[in-house]
């Protein structure tokens, strides 16, 4: 077949109309999709509130990543503590009085998630524990036979659950045992599109744990099925261990972003608020740094208060220390903004005494 001809076909093709059913579905659908003017869209229910911004949103996927065991199931159960009531984080309060809490676990044992539920009634009103469901699905199947009725996988029991008991709040701990291979395009593509139509269809949130990848600096999300919950998840959360204290992150949003939350564990492996903690970590870092700048210009500018070019130090301070020149730049000017040196004209600076 000649290149013409097959142009030919395809033109032939793309011009042959829909059939008659298809058509009509078309039309049908046209109407469902379409963003028509004079009609009200209303922003989507909230759950939480952080620090004077909603977060949440029903009708949503949320993801939560950390490194391997950085405190992704103790967020997972500070947000459920705080969506039934608990008040034991000053910045964060449920922007609803009523609903329930679906929590997946699909990683730890049995009596570990039993801990889960533990640790989640140990933050939340009494009155309100009725309002947590905690499932152990790590003996549940990926998939099923679709002729054996005595089984069901951890995904349609996950389905099942949130169309009979209406939750506002789902947490899978993890995702990635929904499905068989987290590198799959097709396999990735496929859970998150379903999960993400469950949720707009029963206007819940599904919050979703997912690994990071194992590079130090590397927060991105592992795999394929990372890349599509960084895609089509509303926000993105990332929790990291300082010493002691856990810090967690409102990494993207589509709509506003939180201030970070602070946590530690008391005596009983109950998370409680860290924020004092971590401010004075912050204070501590930062007191730190400065004082390693201090010494770092302290061996290459006089410390008779003599000026040097700028230049000469950026010289100095890459072959040295080996730091790339435009960052020796911005050290310039970081010690200028915190009173290590002093510019003197545009080209000259020179040691605060």
């Amino acid at each position: 077949m000649t290149e013409q001809e097959i142009l030919d076909r395809i033109r032939a093709a793309n011009e042959q109309p829909f059939d008659k059913p298809q058509n009509e579905v078309y039309i049908e659908k046209k109407s469902e999709y379409a963003i028509k003017d004079g009609v009200d869209y209303p922003d989507p229910e909230y759950l939480i509130d952080i620090g004077g911004v909603p977060t949440m949103p029903k009708g949503n996927l949320v993801a939560l990543s950390a490194k391997w065991k950085n405190g992704k199931t103790f967020f997972c159960d500070i947000i459920s503590a705080i969506f039934l009531g608990s008040r034991a984080f000053g910045q964060c309060t449920a922007l609803q009085s009523t609903g329930k809490v679906q929590f997946f676990d699909t990683e730890q044992a049995v009596s570990d998630t039993a801990r889960i539920r533990k640790t989640i009634k140990a933050m939340t009103p009494q009155e309100r524990h009725g309002d947590l469901d905690v499932y152990c699905l790590r003996n549940a199947e990926i998939d099923t036979d679709e002729d054996d009725n005595k089984r069901i996988s951890r995904f349609d029991f996950i389905k099942h659950s949130i169309e009979q008991d209406h939750p506002d709040l789902v947490i899978i701990d993890g995702i990635a045992d929904l499905i068989y291979n987290y590198n799959d395009v097709n396999e990735s593509n496929d859970m998150v599109s379903r999960l993400a139509a469950i949720a707009n269809e029963h206007n819940c949130c599904i919050v979703v744990v997912m690994h990071q990848n194992k590079g130090q600096k590397d927060k991105n999300m592992k795999g394929h099925l990372g890349t599509m919950l960084f895609q089509k998840c509303s926000d993105v959360f990332n929790v990291e261990k300082c010493g002691s204290v856990f810090v967690v992150s409102h990494g993207v949003s589509r709509h506003r972003q939180c201030d970070d939350i602070a946590f530690k564990l008391d005596a009983n492996a109950v998370p409680m608020d860290a924020f004092a903690d971590r401010q004075l970590q912050v204070e501590m870092e930062r007191q730190q740094a400065e004082s390693n700048l201090r010494e770092m210009f302290s061996g290459l500018i006089p410390e008779d208060g003599s000026p040097v070019k700028r230049k000469d130090i950026v010289e100095r301070l890459h072959k040295e220390y080996g730091i790339r020149k435009t960052n020796c730049y911005d050290l310039v000017k970081k010690a200028i903004i915190t009173g290590i040196i002093v510019e003197i004209d545009r080209t000259r600076i020179k040691l605060n005494l």
